[in-house]
Parts: structure tokens; sequence; C-alpha cells
């Protein structure tokens, strides 16, 4: 009868909202928006789900009728009345105007009877919050996951309900009665009818555990089911076909301290152990015998593996999907041979002709541009359809990073030969709003690692895919302020381009070479102020003294053009860039106090110079996530030429090569929405810097020459950003272990990294570095072992790790000294860079 009444009122309410109109002037019009009156807990963003899809569709009786169907379904308001009113002057467009009144709000969440789980607990287990609407749905939601929290808890028989009653206002009081019932603790497993495997064996197959010193050992009935099934798996896996487990009987008792304590009896069937006798194919005619079983990796003779065989035929029905035979029938028989204790299958294929795309739907984006999802599936309508390129299109949306979901349909088109392909997408926040402190990132001992930051930035301006951002930072020694804008697609191609402007200003400090000798620059053994001789600055890391070094002030203004095209391929996606830096450099000091030790830096004095650059690359990608890789590998290759003009400082070229490798060693269930992952990571790269053709050798300044930084590259190693050189090795292996997918991860390193002041000294000097530690022979390279943790998340892309660094001296490792309290140990905070 109040449903009768609410329909009736709903009726009547919008019949006279609209009919004051005085006419039906809307009918027929575009909606131009949907706007709510007296929205006062419940947000406009929450609606928009609702209104959204009904934007720009033209208006009728019909249309109204389902808006408000699905507004009052929400249980949000007590009434809704509704009225229409020009968008324009001219009339030609409708504004809906809803005029609400919302359900009372929770003022007071009450537990009752809750003896064993705490408040706390309770509160955050549900979905319902103070100044939330108490909806039907939520409620029941909300007991239900009461019910499920308490299963887990051991206490199988809990009965919760709830009553509302008004608080005063608009408020209600929302109480859970809780009936948590006897809590069951297992007290032991027991298993009848396994002759070939011992119950200890077994009882590791279970999830359940009984109760002991660490281990509360609840009983869950869920469990308990996904158990029987764990137990069958287990034979299955082994021969033994029709293996099952036939009761289980569970005994409760009550110990003398009044504790109910369960022991659960497994009675399970074996039967016969069954060997793998092969897989026959009939009715193949696209696919060979040969082609299809090459696709079968069990092998006869061995025990048969149910899951293994499952395996098998997915992969043979994957190679029809693959190649766009999505509506064959493919049905393997088994065919048991009880005598020769074999099993094996006749899969029987009833070939149709290949699947074609009717329609590519995307649904869920409310702010994303069809287009921009569109353009990064690899189909088109009209395509035969393919699995791998679906997934490889998956890929490409979650590699954007505007997604927290992601999940594809395939339904049947009109006719027999035609499917859709839908792309169902849940989006998250792309905008980045940060103000405060934040790390520069910087690994240059001479600059102030914490600077004031504000930062706007869109990974998704207005949905069109693209990038805008403006950033601002400023301490003690360094200002910037720059602007960028990217585009990923350009003229309907996956054709990149890129744009940044920025002005930096950064107080520096150099070596000297005020006193005799006195250094062109160019000398191999020449060393600056506050030493006497070259392997004394070596020694030193070559890292002089605070008060042997000068100040000076650098301003650059720069712009850079960059642009990229990209191509999917069977070994990856293939990608060549290439752009250019204009820009221009300022160095200024006083000539009268100071001579710089460094000679590119004593040229041009407090003058503007013009610094452009150019360069190319080419990359090779076929990693999963790339922001997270879990297998797949990264080649990178990139070229760059610096100076142009004879008034530059700087003349040099330089080279980059990148290779990674990433690998999932164990991918293993722990819980429903969590898995143990362990991912191996390879990186090698080397970075070379060459003198120009007409150069005798590099003119490059100091700050930009190549160095183990200590931060990015040989973690820990600081110390060594000193040792600049025109040759770079670093390698790094990890083990990353995802603590929360997406968000966080604990990484275990290993790095070795080395620097060398000429290219070919690095493939034949192996142990004296220019001159240092003549004494002994000491690796060039630096090692470093440590773990810590990386955020994957771009809000916060940062790394905490701790470090302990070692060399190579004299065929023995030599552990580096100093660390956190003496400890060895460094800790380092730097950047978790994603290579694109």
């Amino acid at each position: 009868m109040r449903f009768k009444l609410t329909v009736v009122m709903i009726f009547l309410t919008a019949f006279f909202s609209f009919a004051q109109q005085g006419d039906d002037w809307f009918q027929g019009r575009p909606i131009r928006g949907i706007v709510f009156d007296g929205l006062i807990n419940v947000s406009p963003s929450e609606l928009e789900g609702i209104t959204a899809p009904f934007l720009n569709q033209n208006f009728s009786d019909e249309l109204f009728w389902d808006i408000l169907g699905r507004l009052y379904a929400l249980e949000y308001f007590e009434t809704i009345t509704p009225s229409a009113v020009m968008a324009n002057a001219a009339g030609t467009e409708v504004l809906l105007r809803f005029a609400v009144v919302e359900q009372p709000t929770v003022s007071r969440i009450i537990f009752v009877g809750n003896r064993s789980i705490r408040r706390n607990a309770l509160l955050d287990t549900i979905l319902l919050a103070p100044n939330s609407v108490a909806t039907q749905i939520r409620l029941r939601l909300d007991e239900q996951a009461i019910i499920n929290r308490y299963h887990e808890g051991g206490f199988p028989d809990v009965m919760v309900r709830t009553d509302v009653q008004p608080s005063g206002g608009n408020t209600v009081a929302v109480t859970f009665h809780i009936e948590e019932g006897e809590m069951i603790a297992i007290e032991s497993f027991h298993f009848e009818g396994n002759t070939n495997f011992p119950d200890r064996t077994l009882q590791r197959q279970l999830s359940l555990r009984t109760r002991g010193l660490f281990q509360a050992g609840a009983f869950h009935e869920a469990s308990l089911i996904a158990d029987r099934h764990a137990i069958a798996q287990f034979y299955q896996d082994r021969g033994f076909i029709d293996a099952h487990v036939v009761d289980v009987v569970q005994e409760v008792r009550r110990d003398a301290r009044g504790n109910n304590l369960m022991s659960i009896t497994f009675n399970i069937y074996e039967g016969q152990m069954f060997t793998f006798g092969g897989v026959h194919f009939t009715g193949n005619h696209i696919f060979s015998d040969a082609q299809l079983s090459a696709l079968v990796q069990s092998r006869v003779g061995e025990p048969a593996n149910v899951r293994r065989i499952q395996a098998d035929l997915m992969r043979v029905s994957g190679l029809y999907f693959e190649h766009g035979y999505i509506f064959n029938m493919i049905e393997p028989v088994p065919h048991q041979d009880r005598e020769a204790g074999t099993i094996s299958f006749n899969v029987f294929i009833v070939e149709r002709g290949r699947a074609h795309i009717e329609n590519i739907v995307v649904r869920g984006n409310q702010r994303t541009h069809d287009e921009v999802i569109l353009r990064e599936i690899p189909l088109q309508v009209g395509d035969v359809f393919s699995q791998a390129r679906v997934m490889d299109g998956l890929r490409n949306l979650h590699n954007l990073q505007f997604f927290s979901a992601i999940s594809p349909e395939t339904p049947p088109g009109s006719v027999d030969s035609l499917m859709d392909l839908i792309i169902n997408v849940e989006e998250m926040p792309t905008i980045d709003l940060m103000f405060g402190f934040s790390f520069s990132g910087s690994a240059d001992p001479d600059t102030f690692p914490v600077s004031a930051m504000a930062q706007w930035n869109d990974r998704n301006f207005l949905g069109s895919g693209n990038t805008v951002g403006f950033q601002l930072n400023a301490s003690f020694d360094t200002q910037s302020v720059s602007a960028l804008h990217t585009y990923r697609w350009l003229f309907g191609l996956p054709f990149s381009a890129s744009f940044d402007l920025t002005l930096e200003h950064t107080r520096r400090r150099a070596a000297m070479n005020n006193s005799a000798p006195f250094f062109r620059g160019d000398e191999p053994f020449a060393f600056p102020d506050g030493f006497n001789s070259f392997e004394e600055f070596e020694n030193a890391f070559r890292i002089p003294p605070d008060q042997y070094l000068m100040p000076y002030n650098q301003w650059r203004l720069s712009l850079g053009i960059g642009t990229g095209y990209r191509w999917n391929t069977f070994l990856g996606i293939l990608g060549v860039g290439g752009g250019t830096r204009i820009g221009m450099l300022r160095n200024t000091f006083d000539n009268d106090l100071y001579r710089p030790f460094d000679p590119v830096l004593r040229e041009r004095n407090n003058m503007w110079t013009p610094a452009l650059s150019l360069w190319t690359s080419v990359s090779l990608d076929r990693r999963d996530i790339f922001f997270d890789p879990t297998r797949g590998y990264y080649a990178f290759q990139r070229i760059s030429w610096h100076g142009f003009l004879p008034a530059e400082q700087e003349h040099y070229i330089r080279t980059d090569t990148r290779l990674q490798w990433f690998h999932t060693l164990v991918d293993l269930p722990v819980g429903e929405n969590w898995n143990f992952r362990a991912v191996l990571g390879l990186h090698t790269g080397l970075s070379f810097i060459f003198s120009q053709p007409t150069f005798d050798r590099p003119h490059v300044l100091e700050i930009n020459q190549l160095a183990v930084d200590g931060m990015f590259i040989g973690r820990g190693w600081t110390s060594e950003f000193r040792r600049k050189g025109f040759a770079l090795w670093d390698n790094w292996a990890e083990i990353r272990i995802p603590l929360a997918p997406g968000i966080i991860a604990w990484d275990f390193f290993f790095d070795a990294a080395g620097i060398k002041r000429t290219p070919s000294s690095l493939f034949t000097e192996f142990f004296a570095d220019d001159g240092s530690l003549a004494d002994s022979e000491t690796f060039f390279m630096r090692f470093s072992v440590g773990g810590g943790l990386r955020f994957t998340i771009p809000q916060f892309p940062f790394r905490f790790s701790l470090a302990r660094r070692f060399l190579y001296r004299d065929g023995a490792i030599q552990w580096a000294p100093g660390g956190i309290g003496g400890s060895g140990w460094d800790f380092v905070v730097s950047f978790a860079l994603t290579t694109f």
C-alpha cells in the first residue's frame, strides 16, 4: 500500500509541476543540464552517475520518468519536485531542476550486544557513518558486513538486526542489535580414507587453522567449503581424477573453561590414480593437429594433472579466439581406461566463421572523452576480433592511469557473425594539486634538498587525455617556475608532442684555482685549491674543503619541445622520438675574487649565452604496466647533441642506453583480494659523453658531467657525486613485493655503478680510477645492498630505503664505514622514477 501511495505522489507532483508551465514546450528539446536545489548532505557528484547519461538527450515523458525513478531508487530523498526551465533565451534547450528534501541523516550509531568485538572495529566494518543517509540498502549491506566480521572471528550463529529511531531535527539514530551466539574454535583436524597422502600433508592444504598460541583457530563456514575443494584439487592435480570429499563431520565439545572446541573430520574418497593418455582432435581444419598438439604441455605417461590439462585445453580455445573464431564449439570429452589407468581426451571442434566487431562501446566514463579511450584500443568496427589486441588495449588504458578499474564485455551482435566490444571503466582523480614542502630529488650536495612547492597538474586535462601542469619551487638556493603541456595523440595518430617552459635560478659552489699552480683545465692531473697533488684530490673523492669553494649564481631560461611516434609490434611498443631545448644560460661571480677550476665556468662570466641541444631516441617496450611492471622488457637508446653555436659554453655529445627486464617469481593467493607476489627486476645502463668532431675534448660544465649520485644511481654513495666523468655504467637488481598493489611496495635491491673519466677507460681500466687508490687494486664499481618502501601512486612517487655500501678491494669485500649512528646503513630518499 505504501509503495502504491508513493508512486501516486510522484505522479501527482510531477504532473502539477510541469502543468504549471502552461504548455509542453520542453517536449523534444535537448536537455542542457540537470540541477538540484536543497542538497545538504548529499554531494552533487554522487548524482552525476544518474544524470550524466541523460544530458544532451531530447526530453520525453519516458525519459523523465526514467530519471525520476532512478533518483527515488537511491533512497536519498523524501520528496522530489521537478520543474523545467529554459536553458537559453530562445527556449531551444531545457534545464531540468529538482527541488529535493533529503532523507534524515544519521546522528548516532549504536551497537548493542557486541561483547567480543569492540565498537571501533565494527565502525571500521560498516559503510554507514554520521551525517550519511541511512538507506535500506546500506543498512542491509552493513548487517551482512557485521555478520561476516563475526564469522571470521568464529561466531557462526551470529544474528544482526537494525532499528532506526528519530533523534531530533532531520536526523535518526541507528542501532545494530547483535546476538553473537557461541564462539567456536577449531581444536583438531582428522582425515579418513586417505591412504596415499598422510594427514599432515593434507592439513597443509587447508586455510582453516587449529587454535594455538598465535592462532585463534576461528571456525568459518565459507573457509570450510573452500577447504573441501582444496583437498579435492590436491588429489586431482596428482592423478586422482575422481577424488572428492564425501562428507565433513563437525563435532563440538565444551572444555572445562567453557570454550566451544570443534574437531573436523574429512571423509575422503581417493579413487584410482590415472596417467595422462593424450589429446586427440576431431573437426579441426583451420589449425592442424600438430599446431593444436603443440599447445598441450601435459606429458603422456605422467600423473594426470587436472588444472594443467584444463590450461592445455584453454590454450587450444585461446588460439581460435586469438584469430577471431570465438563462435566455435570446442567440447573436450574425457575417456578413462580403468584397466590401463589412463585418461585421454577427444576434443570435438565445430569451426565457424570469424567474428567481426559490430560496435565498440565505452561505459562509465563521465569525464574522459570516448575517443581518448577508443584510440588506445587497437581494434575498430569491422575488424576481426582478437583477444590479444583487446589485452593490448586494456594494458594501454591501465598505463594512462586515468581509471581505477577496467573490464571488457563481448556480447553477441545483431547477427551470428558479429559481436560487440564493451569497455567498462571506473574513473579516478587525475588532478594533482599540492602545496607545502617537497623533496627536490636532486642528488647535488650543493643544493638544499627540501623546498617549498606549489603544483597543479592534470594528467587528463578536460578529459582530452593531454597533460597540463604548472609548478613553483623555492628553497634557500634554488627557485624555479615551469609550465608544461603534453599531447599523447595528434591528428588521430599515436603521435605525441610536449612543450615546457622553465625559468630557474640556483646558487651553486665550485672549486677554485686562485693559487698557483694555475691550470688551463685540459691537463690530465689538474687539481684545485686545497690540494697539493692530483692523488690527494682523488683520495678526497674530488670534494674540496668548504673554505676552498667559491659561490656563483646560475640563471637558466629554456623552452623544451619534444615529439614521438608509437607502433604496436609483435615485439612490443616501438617508439621513436626527438626534440630540442632552446635556452639561455648565465653564470655570475666576481672575477676579481674568484678563478674557477672548471674552465667552462670561467668562460663568458656574467653574460647570457645560448644553450641549445637536440636529441633523438628509440625504445622498445613490452612491459605489462610501465609504472609498476610485473613482466616484460624495456630497451631505450637516446643520443643528444649539446651546443651548436661558438658562443655556447658547452659542446658535447651524450648517449644513454637502458635495458630492463621484469619477471614474476612468485604469485600466491593469500586472501580473497590479495596475492603475495615477488617480481624480479634487472637493469643495466651505459652513458657516455663524447667530444664533438670540431673539438679536441668535451666542453661540459661540471654539474652536467656524469656521476654516481648515490640517490638514483649507486644508492647510498652520495660521497661519489663529486667524482665526475664521461663514462657511467649503472646496474641494479630488485625483488619487488607489492604490499598494497598500485600504492606501495617493499623492494630489496643490489646496486653496482661506476664512473670513468673517459669512455674508453670504462672497458680498459677496471681497477685504478685515474690514479686514485693506486696503492691497492680497487674495482672501480661502487656496490650497495638494501631495501625499503616504494610508493607507486603518481601523487607520491617516493622511495625510502636503507642502503649498505661496499667496495671490492684486493680481492675481498670491504664494507664502507659511517652511516646512521656508525651502523654502516645509509638512509636514502629518492623519487620512484618511471622509465617511458
